[in-house]
């Protein structure tokens, strides 16, 4: 059974630090579904912390240590992850541990995906994950909440002030003290988008764009950096993270069925 809400595909992961034992909510992932195949799309950078403890996600099983090959776009030499402006990573999950993960989401199939969209064009976006600070931990129990981000795609010009390219970059306007609620139009104070990397950007389709019917939504992007201070929320398009993929077909994702 796939998503037919998106957020029922949204993944919060976590990481088991290996110096202390202690698991916290690093960031988000994206179950969807690609040519057959169970993934999990992610950002980069939250993929980097397991060089001090292994990425965890909620499954039948409980928390369960994230089971499949895992790729990213590789950093130029002399690069550091702060200027990487693609930031994306995947998993191809094991058949089995994806089969775990179904006890609490759903994959979103790829026909949900929108592989080319010109976002520099007007239009209305929702960043979509798990802020790290509504995670909460309870003996055993891990929980957390998800929360939407929803805002005007950018103009070119945005993207050139950043050195950005719209072919491969999303820019969405979000201006938290200008936040309002979309069911009653009041002034809220969203919750801090940490946590939120590597969650969905979906995107409205025109005449829908105050809808809170997500089934119209398409996935457009993986965000990966909030800038505060510009008001500016950026991710990566599909094309990059699919080309990533492919190239792993290449490989046989390293034998993970």
């Amino acid at each position: 059974m796939y998503a037919v809400d998106p957020h029922d595909s949204l993944v919060p992961i976590f990481v088991e630090h290996l110096s202390s034992g202690k698991i916290e909510q690093i960031g988000t992932g994206i179950f969807i579904e690609f040519q057959g195949a169970p993934f999990l799309l992610t950002a980069a950078h939250v993929t980097d912390i397991t060089e001090y403890g292994s990425l965890m996600a909620p499954t039948r099983n409980g928390i369960s240590a994230i089971d499949g090959y895992m790729a990213y776009v590789d950093l130029l030499p002399e690069s550091k992850r702060e200027e990487d402006t693609v930031d994306i990573a995947y998993f191809r999950l094991d058949t089995n541990f994806a089969r775990s993960l179904t006890a609490y989401f759903k994959p979103l199939h790829q026909s949900r995906c929108e592989i080319v969209h010109n976002l520099t064009e007007p239009g209305i976006c929702s960043v979509c994950g798990y802020p790290a600070s509504k995670a909460r931990q309870k003996g055993d129990v891990f929980s957390s909440e998800f929360a939407s981000y929803r805002g005007l795609s950018a103009r070119s010009e945005i993207y050139d002030e950043l050195s950005l390219n719209s072919d491969s970059s999303i820019i969405i306007h979000f201006r938290k003290k200008n936040a309002v609620s979309p069911l009653n139009g009041k002034k809220m104070n969203p919750l801090s988008p940490r946590g939120v990397s590597g969650g969905g950007i979906f995107a409205w389709p025109a005449g829908h764009e105050f809808s809170n019917d997500w089934s119209l939504t398409r996935l457009v992007g993986i965000f990966h950096t909030y800038k505060e201070r510009k008001g500016l929320m950026i991710g990566t398009n599909l094309i990059s993270v699919f080309t990533a993929v492919q190239l792993g077909a290449m490989k046989n994702y390293g034998g993970v069925e």
